[in-house]
């Protein structure tokens, strides 16, 4: 099998955060390969008196045994490496290689996989450490081919129209962020190829659902006055690749080129501007969106992607968590500071989203982690610059699970939008639970005693409305005079920026008045949220002043209602007597008698609606 084929299956970005290995005897270390599937730990024996970290280290390098090699397994450090200097600190592991690391050719993925299998190994012993990789004390990454200077050049039109209402958020106003959903299919020399493969089925793959979560991000930020980025296409309807696949399974550097970036951007590593043919192409892909955020010029780059273990992991010792990523490298330097700021706002707003919202109070926080150079999504952008890893697609009991949730989507996407808020200084112009009032048809008047089909049409601005969530419309109070049950219920699933309409019948009162009906959006048992929906509706024809039994005149009947009720100057009527209260001083005396005598017209006779003023 060529390194090249090999290398389909480790084009993951930097997995993040400690779990305990394999379980192995007393004495042994699980060391990190590689297959297509991902990466595979096996054990190594740890020989008496040795350093169990350098040892280690040593077995990654030294590669699988003929066995392991004839089952699939490989390395992405070539076979002869050897460790010159392992450094070990509250921060950093830090590893010096020889030029034996380089032997057979360093770009950006496999710099990706290697980073990844070193990082996993010494997470097995219990290092949670950021990993800082040399070769002969210069930097891993320093030699990579050159990295484009890309200045930034004019604007591009968008593919499509994602948001096609009217924004009426303005807190990110003037703010430009480029969005970079991880992988998609990218062409490996001689066929194309996921950079990840389909774990905990049906889950989809990595490559696509990046994709599913970064559309709400895309929303909510575009709905708060933002200009967006976009390095992968993000609206599944679009339409088909060359290839005959959706555009939005394509990587990168394919729906860079489709919008019309340089050729500089698309295809910066392999410098062949006819993408789908030649060598490999994984290079171009990570390489360009991080390039086109020079292009852009964006004030914040954000990269999307899921961790990856050893594929499909079950029961409860499997990873768990979130962590986000920013470097510090001297490339990056000038930078490190606002990526680092943007990557702990970010992160610690996801994990509480989980915590508060999603109710998963057990949810790792992985924490910030320094890539060091690792990952050209953080490394390439002059600008601050963040990976996120969300959760383990691996891990099939729990993190996929939720993975393939559009609540949880919503809910977590919701949390980065929070965290990009909060690094720019201003507050989200839309909550968690959101709505925006669109219209209604609730008549003005009702006659006493009929049903009226009527709706209520509504834009959410928050998470995912779903009635699974118990996410539905109310009746604050819940004695609406219209509505016994107070209840109207979302059909299906309504994203962010899109409107939903109740359609409820409401009955008006057998006893003609002006009567308040109120209506507000709910999660039940947790909070209500957004505007109000109030309407005062009349049930019955105008009424006529003193027509105290509702039959259209004011006679006699009418008064022996009132003398019933009279309280004299300064009582207090209650009950039904409330509307003998003519002048609405709170009494029924002389003052109401005058007004009633100025309103009779009879027996039979329709009395003044405007009389009595």
């Amino acid at each position: 099998m060529s390194t090249l084929r090999r290398l389909r299956g480790i084009l993951a970005i930097l997995a993040c955060g400690f779990v305990a290995p394999p379980a192995v005897e007393a004495g042994a270390v699980g060391v990190f390969l590689r297959q297509d599937d991902g990466l595979r730990a096996v054990e190594r024996t740890v020989p008496d008196g040795s350093d169990p970290v350098e040892f280690a280290l040593a077995a990654l390098a030294a590669g699988p045994s003929d066995n392991e090699r004839a089952e699939g397994l490989f390395s992405a450090l070539p076979t002869g490496t050897a460790i010159g200097s392992v450094r070990v600190d509250d921060q950093t592991v830090a590893i010096d290689f020889s030029a034996d690391l380089l032997a057979e050719g360093l770009d950006e993925a496999r710099l990706e996989a290697i980073f990844e299998q070193v990082r996993w190994t010494l997470r097995s012993l219990g290092l949670d450490q950021a990993v800082s990789l040399t070769v002969l004390d210069e930097p891993l990454w320093s030699y990579l081919p050159p990295v484009p200077k890309i200045a930034p050049g004019p604007a591009l039109p968008r593919a499509y129209e994602a948001l096609p209402i009217e924004t009426t958020g303005t807190a990110l106003a003037g703010k430009k962020v480029s969005l970079s959903p991880g992988h998609g299919l990218f062409w490996l020399g001689s066929y194309w190829a996921y950079a990840r493969p389909e774990t905990c089925s049906p889950l989809s793959r990595e490559d696509l659902h990046n994709t599913d979560l970064m559309q709400y991000l895309e929303v909510y930020l575009l709905q708060d006055g933002a200009t967006i980025k976009d390095y992968r296409c993000l609206d599944k309807n679009y339409g088909n690749h060359s290839t005959g696949n959706p555009w939005w399974y394509m990587s990168g550097s394919y729906w860079i080129q489709h919008r019309g970036y340089p050729c500089s951007i698309y295809a910066s590593s392999t410098g062949d501007c006819t993408l789908g043919s030649g060598s490999s192409e994984s290079s171009d892909s990570i390489r360009s969106r991080p390039l086109a955020s020079n292009y852009d010029d964006t004030h914040a780059h954000i990269s999307m992607h899921t961790n990856g273990y050893q594929g499909n992991c079950y029961g409860s010792t499997c990873p768990n968590g979130t962590c986000t990523y920013y470097d510090s490298s001297s490339t990056h330097a000038a930078w490190a500071t606002v990526s680092y700021n943007l990557a702990k706002a970010v992160n610690d707003n996801i994990v509480d989203v989980i915590r508060t919202h999603y109710g998963e109070t057990t949810w790792r926080n992985r924490s910030v982690l320094d890539s060091n150079g690792g990952t050209a999504e953080t490394r390439i952008p002059q600008r601050a610059a963040i990976l996120i890893e969300l959760a383990f697609h691996d891990s099939c009991d729990r993190d996929a699970l939720y993975l393939r949730d559009n609540f949880f989507r919503s809910a977590t996407m919701w949390g980065v939008y929070k965290g990009i808020c909060d690094y720019f200084g201003v507050a989200p112009t839309y909550g968690f639970y959101a709505s925006e009032y669109v219209s209604d048809t609730i008549p003005a008047e009702m006659d006493p005693g009929q049903s009226y089909n009527v709706s209520i049409t509504l834009r959410n601005r928050g998470v995912l409305w779903t009635e699974e969530r118990q996410i539905r419309l109310g009746t604050p109070g819940e004695n609406d005079p219209f509505h016994q049950a107070g209840r109207a219920y979302v059909s299906g699933e309504v994203d962010t920026a899109q409107t939903c309409t109740f359609n409820l019948t409401m009955t008006a009162p057998s006893e003609p008045g002006t009567y308040a009906t109120n209506w507000q959006m709910l999660r039940e048992g947790v909070t209500w949220f957004g505007p109000t929906v109030s309407k005062q509706i009349r049930v019955g024809p105008p009424p006529v002043p003193g027509d105290f039994d509702y039959d259209r005149d004011v006679d006699l009947d009418d008064f022996g209602r009132l003398q019933a009720c009279l309280t004299g100057n300064g009582g207090t009527p209650t009950g039904g007597c409330l509307k003998m209260d003519l002048d609405q001083d709170s009494d029924v005396d002389q003052v109401d008698i005058n007004r009633f005598l100025a309103c009779v017209s009879g027996a039979g006779i329709p009395g003044n609606t405007d009389c009595g003023q």
